[in-house]
């Protein structure tokens, strides 16, 4: 299998040359980890399958150009151990503002959308984040600055005994 590295992966996404830095911190940290982690649990020498769209170029702070990224695990697997980052809840998703700041979650589906003029981040999580079963429809909401990332900790309604009313 040939081995894909981090350039072919971003040059692959797409995006604009001007939006992309090929060095970024925080997307390197996760793709080499993610190959390290794929060698480690099966034989040296294996290599990643890099799937289309597995990363996405998005504005999650607001700042108008795609300069963030989504990594989706669900579309990166090991090639000798497929479900090594995949479940039932889905896979892994890494959140990354500006090539730096990177916050990660699991859930098999993510959107981008609005939410008072700003992006809004929905992931669609395994149904025990929402006290059911785990094919119940189950959505968290986080949104993101130049800062980092902010999500209600909670998410039970008040009549359940969860959140606050302030």
């Amino acid at each position: 299998m040939i081995r894909i590295t981090l350039a072919l992966i971003l040059a692959a996404t797409g995006a604009p040359a001007q939006t992309i830095d090929q060095n970024a911190p925080a997307i390197r940290v996760i793709m080499d980890g993610a190959l390290a982690e794929c060698r480690e649990t099966t034989a040296p020498g294996v290599d990643l399958i890099v799937e289309p769209g597995a990363i996405t170029w998005v504005d999650l702070d607001g700042g108008e150009e795609p300069n963030d990224a989504v990594i989706d695990f669900n579309r990166i697997l090991c090639a000798q151990n497929f479900s090594l980052w995949h479940g039932s809840g889905g896979s892994v998703l890494h959140f990354v503002l500006n090539g730096e700041i990177a916050r990660s979650w699991t859930g098999g589906y993510w959107r981008i959308t609005e939410f008072g003029g700003s992006p809004l981040i929905l992931i669609g999580r395994h149904g025990t984040w929402c006290d059911s079963f785990g094919a119940r429809g189950c959505v968290q909401a986080i949104m993101a600055d130049e800062e980092g990332f902010w999500a209600v900790q909670d998410g039970r309604a008040l009549e359940d005994g969860g959140g606050s009313e302030n």
